[in-house]
């Protein structure tokens, strides 16, 4: 096997065990009539493959779809994006436990190990514009400022607003967002910048941020640091909104009002739900928790090759639903009508050894028939103003429950 069909093979694996998934790739995709290799064979040539191969196609996909068509993903000239974490479980062998920390001592007493995973979606398009899987000792906040650097080598930073959740209240994060000239937009706890709050006159103000030796001292970038102390303090607005709960929630951002209102504040953080659906569909119906092996190269490659499989998916899924012409019978209704995300998966691990290696023309007709299966198998849901939901705990032993069968 070549390079190229080690990569194809990584690619293609849907959930099954090695050994199947050694004999359908070699046996039947590579038409070795009735020849067999080891899955051991493969997992020690699998050793020479750099996870990277699998992040620079997701990434140059993305930059690739996202010049050719710039505007078909913006909210007022900005890309919206939401970042945030998540963790998965990992094979739970001593090998993998060296390879990624726990630094949880009741994590241990359970005999878990896991990653976090962290991520910035596109909450219009749903693609997943950069991630990172690392050990849990990892802080989120790093994770949050390595991306913003990421993005900004790939697209215009400056036109990305980017959203989160109440745990990334980083003044550091702030800082640099304002650095490279990007924008932010975070949803505060009741105790961050509490007491400037409390002196607020109205419900959207400019407040001021002192740059105070203890707030720097938790700064881990020296060159930002310096930045920030020169500036002296940073000018932040506050807005506070009514979401239906008993007290209004507090948003930080550096959108300027002429832009943006309060209700487009408002608008914009209900987006940030999307990026949970992208978690979702990717533990779900991904099942990127599904590692075909146990060192932390083979689960890097297993994870980038599925961010890619999952971008693929969402563009073809975006694409099918430019052409459902379904309508509500209750016209008082807001329906919405999605393609079926699961059976567009399931389609392109069906022919993706033609996706990889068919002629231009067998690649256009396969697609072309994935996204006319998609326009048809649709879902539907009623749509709210504001809906985000409380987060679930999956159960860790029943992750895959016998009502939901898997695609092989």
């Amino acid at each position: 096997m070549t390079q190229k069909e080690y990569t194809a093979f990584i690619l293609s694996q849907r959930s099954c065990t090695s050994y199947i998934e050694t004999i359908r790739f070699f046996t039947m995709w590579m038409k070795k009539d009735f020849e067999t290799i080891s899955s051991q064979g493969i997992g020690k040539q699998r050793m020479f493959i750099d996870p990277k191969v699998f992040i620079d196609m997701y990434e140059c996909f993305i930059d690739e779809l996202y010049n050719k068509f710039p505007g078909f993903s913006k909210f007022k000239g900005y890309i919206v994006s939401a970042c945030d974490g998540s963790i998965v479980d990992l094979p739970n062998v001593t090998l993998t436990r060296e390879e990624f920390p726990v630094g949880d001592e009741n994590l241990l007493k359970e005999k878990r190990i896991r990653a976090r995973v962290s991520c910035v979606l596109d909450v219009h398009s749903k693609h997943i514009l950069t991630v990172k899987i690392v050990e849990t000792v990892v802080n989120e906040i790093d994770l949050a400022i390595e991306h913003l650097n990421n993005l900004k080598q790939r697209l215009d930073i400056t036109k990305v607003i980017t959203i989160y959740d109440r745990g990334y209240p980083s003044i550091e994060l702030m800082a640099k967002t304002i650095d490279l000239n990007s924008k932010f937009l975070i949803r505060l706890p009741k105790n961050v910048f509490a007491h400037q709050i409390k002196q607020m006159k109205t419900n959207d103000e400019i407040i001021q941020i002192n740059m105070t030796n203890n707030r720097l001292k938790k700064f881990d970038d020296e060159n930002l640091k310096e930045k920030a102390r020169k500036m002296g303090r940073l000018e932040i607005r506050i807005a506070l909104i009514d979401i239906g709960n008993e007290e209004p929630e507090i948003l930080a951002t550096n959108l300027t009002p002429e832009e943006f209102s309060t209700e487009d504040l408002k608008e914009l953080y209900a987006k940030r739900w999307t990026v949970e659906t992208g978690f979702d569909r990717l533990k779900n119906l991904i099942e990127i928790e599904d590692f075909s092996g146990i060192r932390r190269q083979i689960i890097e490659q297993d994870f980038y090759a599925h961010i890619f499989v999952y971008n693929l998916a969402i563009t073809i899924k975006n694409h099918a639903e430019n052409n459902i012409t379904r309508t509500p019978r209750n016209k008082d209704k807001k329906i919405i009508y999605q393609s079926n995300f699961a059976k567009i998966i399931g389609n392109i691990y069906l022919f993706f050894f033609d996706i990889l290696f068919g002629s231009r023309t067998k690649r256009e007709e396969i697609i072309d028939f994935i996204t006319k299966e998609a326009s048809k198998e649709l879902t539907q849901y009623e749509e709210h103003q504001y809906d985000e939901k409380e987060r679930k705990n999956p159960d860790v032993n029943n992750k895959h429950p016998g009502n939901k069968k898997k695609t092989h």
